[in-house]
């Protein structure tokens, strides 16, 4: 099933900016509509259209020449282009990569590495201009954990699958904002705040679906939290067991495992759904279960007190929610 429907996509065709048959021409409008470039023309007809609509912080773009073309952009510089052939096909050279996209296999072009374009005589592409700081924006407010951490450069895969379950949910998306076009006669149909959270949803859909560095970098951060995590949450535990008899504060644990203490509290929660404290409570529980279990002679007393326990009713009474029987029932079986 074609994802670009002629329906979807007419309202985009009505925004055509320029037709030619002109090599000259064409070649001067494109630099001025999308970004200064070289070109070489080979074998066809120039048979040039271009249309273009422009929201917030996206352009979508309809293209063809009508004949073989090389074009080279060098770095695309400020913003990120999206290519989806919708017939014929097209040559991507980006360092030692050498792609070709066809309908159901496009490209996310990076806005800092260097490309160079052949457009072939038969094909005609969908692209979708991201403003490069918007896109940026939109990964530090998903995957980043502070305000003031620098997305950086992005860069996607390629391919970019058109024709997978993410691919094709991707196309219903792009097909969807090109329909939300406003007529000529009505520009103002749709509220901007409405539309620039399409444009950001659509953003978001590509972070999050198609492989790219952002998410990458993410996935490593979010692996190394956790396994730091997991150090503070064994630093603290351990500090714990080896002070069962000794009265201990929160800040000594916190500054045990090198947390704050608001800190200490959302590790525990987050690994043991529970709080320090309560961690503490059943590590005495524990250990002085397994001492009573052991009937060596030493009085329930004398383990409350050994496990720290100073209140012996309240411990009775914790021992027996914990293991189900009192201490001294422990400590009389055999």
């Amino acid at each position: 099933m074609d994802p670009w429907s002629s329906q979807q996509l007419s309202p985009l065709y009505g925004r055509e900016v320029f037709r030619s048959r002109q090599a000259d021409e064409t070649h001067a409008r494109i630099a001025r509509e999308l970004k200064p470039h070289r070109s070489a023309w080979g074998h066809g007809d120039v048979d040039t259209l271009f249309c273009r609509a422009q929201l917030g912080a996206l352009s979508l773009c309809i293209l063809r020449y009508g004949c073989d073309v090389d074009i080279e952009p060098d770095a695309l510089g400020d913003f990120v282009l999206v290519q989806m052939p919708l017939r014929g096909h097209a040559d991507i050279h980006v360092g030692r990569q050498v792609l070709q996209i066809h309908p159901g296999q496009g490209a996310v072009i990076s806005a800092h590495r260097p490309v160079r374009l052949r457009w072939h005589a038969d094909c005609e592409q969908l692209m979708l201009k991201i403003e490069l700081s918007r896109l940026q924006e939109v990964a530090r407010r998903v995957f980043s954990a502070r305000g003031t951490d620098a997305v950086g450069e992005i860069d996607f895969d390629m391919p970019l699958r058109l024709d997978d379950a993410a691919g094709t949910q991707w196309c219903r998306m792009v097909s969807g904002l090109a329909s939300l076009l406003p007529s000529p006669d009505n520009l103002a149909a749709y509220d901007p705040r409405w539309l620039a959270h399409c444009e950001d949803n659509l953003m978001l859909y590509l972070l999050c679906h198609r492989p790219n560095s952002v998410l990458r970098r993410h996935d490593v951060a979010q692996q190394n939290s956790e396994a730091a995590g997991l150090r503070q949450l064994r630093r603290a535990e351990d500090f714990m067991r080896e002070r069962l008899d000794v009265l201990l504060s929160l800040e000594e644990v916190a500054q045990a495992a090198g947390v704050t203490r608001r800190g200490l509290g959302q590790l525990f929660k987050r690994y043991r759904d529970l709080s320090p404290m309560e961690v503490l409570r059943n590590m005495r529980l524990d250990a002085a279960h397994a001492q009573l279990a052991r009937h060596d002679g030493a009085s329930v007393t004398q383990v409350a007190l050994n496990c720290g326990f100073s209140h012996l009713s309240r411990f009775a009474a914790c021992y027996r929610e914990r293991f189900g029987q009192l201490p001294r029932d422990t400590s009389r079986e055999h």
